[in-house]
């Protein structure tokens, strides 16, 4: 329930914003941008909309969200809100590993071919995943 409030409120501030100003105002930070791009992708608190989505997580990841970055890769890999775009998927896909975010890491062991490089790969992410929980 305070999810949902959390997103409706971000939702809300941004409406409020775009009626005072003529251009559409972005959120006050990249994290408003992802958590507002999240709930456009999952319908929280506000209608799906997966363009909006591809929007807000794009605003985040141009601004340094890793989480943002790897959403959008996988959004743009399906055509998900956006025309499929394989090669814009793959860069974010890389800055978001090399922000050594551990599911981006993860994603890029499973695609790597060469077993030596896939298991440091792994070491990464399980590296990564620490200083999150760490972190927390």
């Amino acid at each position: 329930m305070k999810r949902r409030l959390g997103a409706l409120l971000l939702v809300l501030t941004a409406a409020a914003g775009a009626l005072a100003e003529p251009a559409e105002p972005l959120p006050a930070t990249p994290e408003a941008a992802y958590r507002l791009g999240l709930a456009y992708r999952n319908g929280d608190g506000v209608a799906r909309d997966a363009a909006l989505a591809v929007r807000w997580l794009g605003h985040a990841a141009e601004r340094g969200v890793p989480a943002a970055m790897f959403i959008l890769a996988h959004m743009l890999a399906e055509g998900e809100g956006t025309a499929r775009d394989a090669a814009a998927a793959r860069r974010w896909l890389d800055a978001a590993a090399q922000a050594e975010y551990p599911e981006a890491l993860q994603a890029l062991a499973m695609e790597e071919r060469d077993p030596a490089r896939a298991a440091e790969l792994l070491r990464e992410a399980a590296h990564a995943m620490q200083h999150r929980a760490h972190d927390r």
